[in-house]
């Protein structure tokens, strides 16, 4: 205990963010919708698994087997991670009346 650790060994202090997350239902329905102030209007992005998972309530394990499915469209990252494009999760979240 109190030892420096070796430069090269120390942890980088940064973290790479494209675009943070909302962690809030309701904050991701209001900027999907149109009608949120500070976030605009989000359809044309896309969404991480987290956030489709808190828009119709259910695990992340669920979406990405939806996806896996078809019954949900996803894109891949080159990293590998699902992305959803926001303006089709809103029509299926406004089809199954779940906003």
């Amino acid at each position: 205990m109190g030892q420096d650790v070796p430069s090269t060994h120390r942890a980088a202090s940064f973290t790479l963010r494209a675009v943070d997350p909302i962690t809030d239902r309701q904050s991701l329905v209001d900027a999907l919708s149109g009608q949120s102030d500070g976030a605009g209007d989000l359809r044309g992005r896309l969404l991480r698994t987290r956030e489709v998972a808190l828009l119709f309530r259910v695990s992340e394990r669920a979406v990405t087997d939806w996806a896996r499915r078809g019954r949900i469209p996803s894109v891949r990252t080159p990293g590998g991670h699902r992305r959803y494009p926001a303006a089709e999760v809103w029509a299926l979240l406004e089809g199954g009346n779940g906003g």
